[in-house]
């Protein structure tokens, strides 16, 4: 077999377009517009923004298209670090419950940048992101949740890998090169979750750091630039160095025959996923006994211990970033406004006073029955109890969105109209949604110089 590095290099040089069931390749598409919706209207937020008058103003070799940067095209490595910070800024991008990571976000802009740089066709563009995905969930799962645990943002550090698949793929690299791309991939890996507790705004810069530096792995290992083989099990290699609990029959199950694409889930709200639960058991209980936030006395909220530790301690933010790893604030914003979009994390809601004074009766626990469930189970229950003594409860045991729950095409498209349209014209983001569900017969340099 082979180390695993190996492994997931034949795979991932070997994989074509043509070897896609339908399916699968459906799914990549609906993957490609979920994030260029988020990358869209990310590219609005303070820090996509500096990010990209830094790169725009170093210049370089004209490969690739940063987005909103009025057509002008800038090296990969840099458009690819640009546009994976924005599609990161929401914190409403896929991903995937058992690897505990956004994947799409290290794969999809390093993917496009790549494309666009050799004049890909739109076929070997999707085949080179279910590469990355196939890859990058897979070390995932093998990895969690003790990689999570011990402070490691997973897109960060394990994007490497997918984005150096995904592009290794694409531009054309024999399996012995893919081995030493993953291996330079992994010399890469970063990401450190203390980005939750100070400097939020900031968190988009893994997986944008893992875009570019998938294609420095690639582009040096196509120049026969070699990396570690043993990049993964190796005495002072990757598992060793950063998880407690490596399961390595996780990492390559089902590679090439299972298709973990398929196991994403689609964010529905602007925060981070373990806040979903509790906003869908907020808004289910506003709507079915519409019950208004001066009724409330208290809300109480249990869910699993991950939620609580990530983002049961601010009830108070200041900041948009910081509002979207708030679960009291998220509650309480949902059930004044009635929902939890894009538009809603604003700095006039950040300043509500309302919002803050009911977020203030919100109680955040965990109990023993979501530790055990988890991450088989994400859910929450909650208790919302009125002035009067009344209560009314309602439990989920996975938000919407997940497969077993599934976002339908109808949600999935309005929730691209929606984030696209608060940047381009709806005519305009009509036409890229056209774009992006024909993808294999689009050329990914038409796609990019629409965004």
């Amino acid at each position: 077999m082979g180390t695993i590095a190996e492994t997931y290099a034949r795979f991932a040089a070997g994989l074509r377009f043509g070897d896609l069931p339908v399916e699968v390749v459906h799914r990549a598409k609906v993957s490609v517009l979920d994030l260029v919706g988020v990358m869209l209207a990310g590219s609005d937020m303070p820090f996509p923004r500096a990010v990209r008058d830094y790169l725009s103003s170093l210049g370089g070799k004209h490969e690739a298209t940063m987005t909103r940067t009025g057509g002008r095209k800038f090296p990969a490595p840099s458009a690819a670090l640009a546009n994976g910070i924005c599609g990161h800024a929401l914190d409403m991008d896929d991903g995937h419950r058992f690897g505990a990571l956004h994947p799409g976000v290290p794969v999809i802009p390093a993917a496009l940048a790549a494309a666009e740089a050799i004049g890909a066709d739109g076929a070997r563009l999707i085949a080179g992101i279910v590469t990355g995905y196939e890859v990058i969930i897979r070390i995932s799962r093998g990895i969690n949740p003790s990689h999570l645990s011990r402070g490691f943002h997973t897109t960060g550090t394990v994007g490497t890998f997918g984005a150096a698949a995904s592009v290794g793929n694409i531009i054309g690299l024999d399996a012995g090169r893919m081995t030493h791309a993953l291996g330079l991939a992994g010399l890469q890996s970063a990401g450190l979750l203390e980005i939750l507790h100070d400097g939020a705004m900031a968190k988009p810069i893994h997986p944008g750091h893992a875009c570019s530096a998938g294609i420095l792995a690639a582009e040096l290992a196509r120049r026969d630039a070699q990396g570690p083989r043993t990049i993964f099990e190796g005495p002072k290699g990757f598992l060793r160095a950063m998880t407690d609990a490596a399961d390595r029959d996780a990492m390559v199950a089902g590679l090439g025959s299972e298709w973990e694409i398929l196991r994403t889930y689609i964010k529905l709200h602007a925060a981070c996923r373990h806040i979903h639960p509790a906003i869908d058991c907020a808004l289910n209980i506003r709507a079915a006994q519409n019950v208004k936030p001066s009724q409330i006395q208290k809300i109480s909220v249990e869910t699993y211990p991950v939620a609580v530790q990530f983002c049961g301690d601010t009830i108070h933010p200041d900041t948009v970033s910081a509002a979207k790893f708030s679960l009291p604030f998220s509650v309480a914003m949902a059930m004044y406004l009635g929902d939890a979009f894009t538009d809603k994390y604003s700095e006039e809601n950040i300043r509500h006073s309302a919002i803050h004074e009911l977020a203030g009766r919100v109680e955040v626990s965990t109990k023993k029955e979501w530790e055990q469930s988890y991450p088989r189970l994400r859910g929450a229950g909650m208790v919302v109890t009125l002035n009067d003594g009344r209560q009314y409860r309602h439990r989920i045991d996975l938000p919407h969105g997940e497969p077993e729950y599934p976002a339908t095409q109808e949600e999935i498209q309005g929730k691209f109209m929606a984030n696209a349209s608060l940047v381009v014209p709806h005519n305009h983001a009509r036409a890229i949604m056209d774009a992006v569900m024909n993808l294999e017969d689009v050329p990914p340099s038409r796609l990019m110089e629409m965004l």
